[in-house]
């Protein structure tokens, strides 16, 4: 049975026409009702009994999931959850003997295939040929020779390919082992990803991969991760309710359930999870479109798996070499042949010559110091983390005239770092060093900007540091309206980031996290409670929080301050709470009436100064820099502006090196960066 629904229908569903529509695919041709009840009433003696009556164009998926005894039939129909074809695992007990030899015959045949592609090679079959000739001849040592040299050559090649193989198995990482359906009416908990169903309702939550193309049924400011299927960076938010698609683009319906004349973009599918992406905010419910190669994510992994393997020009050049070999060889025999035959020596002595010539003219070092060769360059490319599936494309990299590339996971780290921050109590920027998201590896702290313009016209006592001194510490006079802007950037923050590194969230938020603990301002979160939150939204483009300090006491002087300010002589925050805001620059400071001075306080802001701030913002930007404005205070109409970070995707480590030395060598690189409209 064919799935029989396209993804414009899917999208233009609502919610209960796709619970209405996947039930209708189950196991019994469409159970609209409870099974358990159904089966149960009608082999009672009852007809009448209103329980046995099934309530029309209803459906238990939203309510009960998926019934366990049909899942057998709908894996049958439709396919298990699985790339490649491959079957369900089943458990094995490791302490057979049985098991351990299949465990160790499954690592043995994809060497053992590897090896047997590489006897193929036209002149490695010469090789052998030569072989066979010399050990019928009587030349056991030069058989053995050519024997032993061609075995160790295709031996190291075969472990080189299987060792990238299994390197390249990193893909199917991507794809959940665990997920959360909902059955038979219980959740169900760590249940394999490969046993899931079409029509099965999966829960999600923040840090979940998702398991299945799913369509969305509920969403709670759920934020979903694409980078591995369209590579970009940017959470895409996700929605519940229907599309219709138009011809000009995607809008939100209102139940409209009219096919599509083309399906929507990857893009645009807002109220479609995809497999192998990764939840990043909010929790949400969704059941099961599509499984294993029908996935996005499978076709990708598919069409991978039918790349045709072209040969590398070293390949054919060998190939080519081998050819020519063959001919002059059979070319030789026959010449020595007829002159032997001329001279009237003995037919087998004129063949035993013939044939001895032409071995001796084919090179039998010439495999071993190629393999010997490439083999090295993979191990060299290997220790700069770059994996080679096979050992000839080593070579073919030298060949290339122009190299077009994907930015964000490339030739960048895809973890983004604060890099600039700029406070209006000083007339220059600061910069936060280090990269990535690993503290311990990468270190980092925060230098004073060496570009300080208009320092000299600057007479304010805050813009006077400490000669000599680039380092910034809790000692220096500008460590507490950093020590407020971080601490804004912590407090109105929703990722997480362990001590091991881990992190969960945002990769916009898991930067501001891991830029404070550079900047050596510790998190504040665990010593206020948070009231209330308003998250962001494109309309409004920032986010707010109300908290209040645990034990009575802030993290910052600051903060403190501003807890107590007072209008018409009565404190605007009797229980010392405080708003803290983070968004657009411009957004922030239209609500901004004061900012922050070096002391910590509060003073007024000034139109110049704002002008300034925009202008510090406009001038990250155009680096390339994601920038964002932290502000506070006791309500949302006396709130302090704090300052602006920005944010970056750094290059990994070595490329802007690699990318000057293919210019001098005359390589020309492109990057190719896809921009999403969300």
């Amino acid at each position: 049975m064919l799935y029989p629904y396209s993804r414009s229908e899917e999208c233009a569903w609502q919610p209960e026409e796709a619970s209405r529509k996947l039930d209708a695919l189950g196991g019994a041709g469409g159970v609209f009702y409870d099974s358990y009840y159904t089966r149960r009433n009608h082999s009672q003696t009852n007809p009448d009994d209103p329980r046995t009556i099934p309530p029309q164009n209803q459906s238990t998926l939203l309510t009960r999931g998926r019934n366990s005894a049909d899942i057998r039939s709908l894996r049958r129909e439709f396919g298990a959850n699985a790339l490649h074809g491959d079957a369900i695992d089943e458990p094995t007990e490791t302490t057979n003997p049985r098991s351990r030899c299949l465990a160790g015959c499954k690592v043995l045949s994809p060497v053992a295939k590897a090896f047997y592609d590489q006897l193929k090679e036209p002149l490695i079959i010469m090789l052998l040929a030569s072989a066979s000739i010399s050990l019928f001849l009587g030349n056991s040592a030069d058989a053995l020779s050519i024997a032993l040299a061609l075995t160790i050559v295709s031996l190291v090649a075969a472990v080189q390919e299987y060792r990238s193989e299994r390197a390249l198995e990193a893909l199917s990482d991507l794809v959940p082992h665990t997920c959360t359906v909902l059955r038979d009416g219980r959740a169900i908990e760590n249940l394999s990803a490969k046993e899931i169903v079409v029509g099965d309702l999966v829960l999600l939550s923040t840090g979940d991969r998702v398991p299945a193309d799913m369509r969305l049924i509920d969403t709670v400011e759920l934020s979903v991760n694409e980078s591995s299927l369209t590579g970009e960076n940017n959470p895409v938010n996700k929605i519940s309710q229907s599309l219709t698609v138009l011809e000009g683009g995607v809008t939100t319906g209102n139940g409209s359930s009219d096919v599509a004349p083309t399906p929507p973009p990857l893009t645009d599918q807002i109220n479609i999870a995809f497999m192998g992406t990764l939840v990043v905010s909010g929790r949400g419910r969704g059941l099961v479109l599509a499984v294993g190669e029908r996935t996005e994510f499978g076709k990708v992994a598919k069409e991978l798996g039918e790349v045709e393997a072209r040969k590398s020009p070293l390949q054919i050049k060998i190939d080519e070499l081998g050819r020519t070999l063959a001919y002059a060889s059979s070319a030789g025999i026959a010449m020595m042949a007829l002159v032997g035959y001329l001279l009237g020596r003995g037919l087998l002595e004129t063949i035993t010559v013939a044939v001895s010539l032409a071995v001796a003219a084919i090179p039998e070092g010439l495999p071993i110091c190629v393999t010997v060769t490439l083999a090295l360059g993979v191990l060299r490319m290997a220790r700069h983390a770059a994996i080679v599936k096979k050992l000839p494309a080593v070579e073919t990299l030298g060949c290339a005239t122009v190299i077009a590339s994907d930015k964000t996971g490339t030739l960048t780290q895809n973890e983004m770092t604060a890099r600039s921050m700029y406070s209006p109590a000083f007339p220059f920027t600061f910069s936060l060093t280090g990269v990535g998201y690993d503290v311990k590896k990468s270190g980092g702290f925060i230098v004073r900007s060496m570009s300080m313009e208009n320092m000299q016209s600057e007479n304010s006592v805050e813009s006077v540091i400490m000669p000599g001194q680039s380092r910034v510490t809790n000692q220096c006079p500008e460590y507490a309206c950093l020590a407020a802007l971080f601490g804004t950037a912590s407090i109105c923050n929703n990722a997480s980031v362990a001590e091991d590194g881990k992190t969960l969230g945002q990769p916009t938020e898991m930067a501001l996290l891991v830029g404070s603990k550079k900047a050596g301002v510790p998190d504040p979160r665990p010593t206020y409670h948070r009231i209330q939150e308003i998250p962001f939204s494109s309309d409004r483009k920032k986010m707010e929080v109300r908290c209040r300090p645990v034990g009575g006491s802030h993290s910052c002087l600051a903060f403190a301050l501003s807890a107590k300010r007072e209008e018409s002589g009565k404190v605007i925050s009797p229980d010392g709470s405080v708003y803290f805001v983070k968004g657009m620059p411009e957004s922030i400071l239209a609500e901004c009436q004061t900012r922050v001075a070096a002391d910590g306080s509060s003073v007024t802001l000034t139109d110049s100064e704002k002008a300034r701030a925009l202008s510090r913002s406009r001038e990250m930007s155009g680096r390339g820099l994601r920038v964002l404005a932290m502000a506070f205070g006791p309500s949302l109409e006396t709130l302090s502006f704090a300052g602006i970070i920005g944010i970056e995707d750094p290059p990994r480590e070595g490329v802007v090196e690699s990318i000057r030395s293919l210019h001098k060598s005359g390589v020309k690189v492109r990057l190719l960066q896809y921009a999403s409209m969300h």
